[in-house]
C-alpha cells in the first residue's frame, strides 16, 4: 500500500465535469440552431401559404375573366341568334297576317257574292210575279220602249201564245194603234216590238239580271283577280326597272 500515490490535479485545472466536451456544438448552439431552423420553417411555411394564396387570387381572377368572356361571347352569340330567330318569327307572322287577310277576303267576296246571287234571285221573282199578276206592267214598259223609237210605222207588238188574250185585251182598251201578233219563240212574262226599222226584245226578268250583273261587277272584285293584277303589275316594275 505504500506504492499506491494518491491522485493530484494541478493547480488551475477545472473538474472534468466542467472540462470543455470533445463534441463540436455545444449544448446552447445546438438548441439556438435549432429555434432558428424552426423560425426559418416557419417563416418559410408562411410565405408558402402567402404565394399559395396569391396564386389562388390569380387563379379566381384567370377564373372570373374567362367566365366574363365566355359568357359575353355567348351572350353575342345568343342575342344574334334571337334576333335571328325573331326575325323568322316575325315574317311568319306576316306571312300568316297576309294569308289570313287574304282568306278574309275570299270569305267576304264569297258571301258578297251570295249576297248579290240572293238579291238577284230575289229581284227576279218580284218582277216575274209582277208581270205575271199584272200583264199592263209589261205593256207599259213596251209602250215606253216604243216612244223611243225615231219611226213607228208598222209597229207590231209580239207576246207569247199564253199571252196573247191578255195583251189583246189591253191593247183593246189603249189607243194604240200597234198589231199584236202571237210568236211561240217568245217567252211568257216578255214581248217583242218590231217596227219598220227595229226590234226591241222586252224582258224585264233579263234586264233586272244585267243590270245587278253589272252592280255586281263594279262593287265586288275577286281577291284571286286582285292578286293576279298586283303579281303582273310588280312584274311590269320591275322590268321597267331592269330596262
Amino acid at each position: 500500500m505504500s506504492g499506491i500515490k494518491p491522485l493530484s490535479f494541478p493547480q488551475g485545472a477545472a473538474p472534468a465535469a466542467e472540462q470543455q466536451s470533445s463534441f463540436p456544438f455545444s449544448a446552447a448552439t445546438a438548441h439556438a440552431t435549432a429555434q432558428s431552423q424552426v423560425i426559418d420553417s416557419a417563416t418559410r411555411m408562411k410565405q408558402l401559404e402567402e404565394m399559395l394564396q396569391e396564386v389562388q387570387g390569380r387563379a379566381e381572377i384567370v377564373e372570373k375573366e374567362a367566365y366574363d368572356s365566355a359568357y359575353l361571347a355567348g351572350e353575342k352569340a345568343g342575342m344574334a341568334l334571337g334576333k335571328k330567330r325573331a326575325e323568322q318569327i316575325l315574317e311568319s307572322v306576316q306571312e300568316t297576317l297576309q294569308d289570313a287577310n287574304a282568306s278574309l277576303a275570299s270569305i267576304q267576296y264569297a258571301f258578297s257574292d251570295a249576297a248579290m246571287d240572293i238579291a238577284r234571285h230575289i229581284a227576279e221573282q218580284i218582277v216575274g210575279n209582277a208581270i205575271e199578276q199584272e200583264p199592263g206592267r209589261l205593256l207599259n214598259i213596251a209602250e215606253q220602249a216604243a216612244a223611243q223609237l225615231p219611226d213607228t210605222t208598222d209597229l207590231k207588238v209580239a207576246v207569247s201564245a199564253d199571252d196573247f188574250a191578255s195583251f189583246k185585251r189591253l191593247l183593246d182598251e189603249s189607243e194604240s194603234l200597234a198589231v199584236l201578233t202571237a210568236d211561240s219563240s217568245i217567252p211568257s212574262g216578255t214581248c217583242r216590238i218590231v217596227s219598220s226599222q227595229q226590234d226591241i226584245l222586252i224582258d224585264p226578268v233579263a234586264a233586272v239580271s244585267a243590270y245587278l250583273d253589272q252592280l255586281q261587277s263594279a262593287m265586288l272584285s275577286n281577291p284571286a283577280d286582285q292578286a293576279e293584277k298586283e303579281s303582273d303589275d310588280r312584274h311590269d316594275d320591275e322590268s321597267s326597272i331592269g330596262n
